[in-house]
């Protein structure tokens, strides 16, 4: 068993509530205080007999009392025969929990616990089989998104991407836009593709999406799409199959579009499309690793090699235009 003195304290867990429904706050809650008891409680009957009497024996240096059965004098724990009956850090447990319904991956959380991540993936285990057993519904919901059986998000996440998508759409197909300058509501949109602009009586010009994250992204007619596959928690390599991108301008629109989530008040949406995105990238290692073959990406929208200028070689150039 591990030193649990040796462990720092954790810092301030994460709040477990944003991305489970509201019904299954109460189970959570209980999962977790469950957890936190579970090293303090007192066992009810010898766990390999069923006796109901046993005695309380004196040990030094235990990290758990320990009891004698009366019927069938083997000596036990109040973790005998139990998922967490191996596994130290017991202070930890609970604290793990917050981050495991979270959503956090075994990396972070191990970081933000203080532990090696081997530990947050042992652990992941018991905490299923606790969960299976005690909390059937919470869990039942839960492994559904972590196994990425089903990627419905509880109601209030859903109605957050909804408006995210609506309000995209709206920006991307909006027939209407006032006149800064003399308030015409009369504009005309120029561009099919980008929200633009012009006044007939003032003839001003103007953009929708000027000053945003938006400006200056190329490809709006991928922009929702590559929304729905963000909130989806698909992976850099899913999303070039999506849009036959770059690999670094997928990662560039993810972060993108995760700030506007974000500068829109959308919190639990951020955190969601981080586990499922965590989850998907262990799905694809889990398949890679049975035999599976993944579907090569195609080729990117974006130049393969640098762009020719002054100074290159006939050569050089040929080679660029191959």
């Amino acid at each position: 068993m591990e030193n649990s003195s040796s462990i720092p304290d954790a810092q301030t867990p994460p709040d477990y509530h944003r991305c489970l429904p509201v019904e299954l706050h109460s189970q959570a809650d209980a999962f977790i205080q469950h957890l936190h008891e579970l090293p303090n409680r007192s066992p009810v009957e010898c766990p390999r007999c069923g006796h109901p009497r046993f005695r309380l024996e004196a040990h030094r240096n235990l990290r758990l009392p320990y009891y004698r059965c009366i019927a069938c004098n083997k000596g036990f724990n109040c973790l005998t025969k139990h998922p967490f009956s191996r596994y130290g850090l017991a202070h930890l447990w609970s604290a793990y929990a917050h981050y495991l319904l979270a959503g956090w991956s075994i990396y972070a959380s191990a970081k933000a616990l203080g532990v090696c991540h081997t530990t947050t993936w042992r652990w992941i285990k018991p905490c299923r089989a606790v969960m299976a057993k005690e909390f059937p519904a919470l869990y039942h919901w839960w492994s559904a998104r972590q196994d990425r059986t089903e990627l419905e998000p509880p109601a209030h996440i859903a109605a957050q991407a909804q408006a995210f998508l609506g309000g995209l759409e709206h920006v991307l197909t909006t027939r209407q836009a006032v006149c800064p300058k003399c308030g015409s509501p009369d504009m005309r949109r120029v561009d099919e593709r980008r929200p633009t602009f012009v006044c007939p009586g003032c003839w001003t010009t103007v953009s929708l999406i000027k000053g945003t994250l938006l400006c200056r992204l190329n490809y709006p007619e991928h922009w929702l799409g590559f929304a729905q596959g963000l909130i989806n928690g698909e992976s850099i390599v899913d999303l070039q199959r999506r849009t036959g991108l770059s690999e670094s301008a997928c990662t560039r629109w993810k972060e993108r579009f995760l700030q506007m989530i974000e500068q829109q008040g959308h919190a639990e949406l951020v955190q969601w499309i981080a586990w499922l995105r965590s989850r998907r990238v262990k799905e694809v290692i889990d398949y890679v690793r049975d035999g599976g073959k993944m579907e090569p990406v195609a080729g990117s929208r974006h130049a393969v090699g640098p762009k020719t200028g002054f100074g290159h070689s006939p050569a050089l150039k040929a080679k660029h235009r191959v």
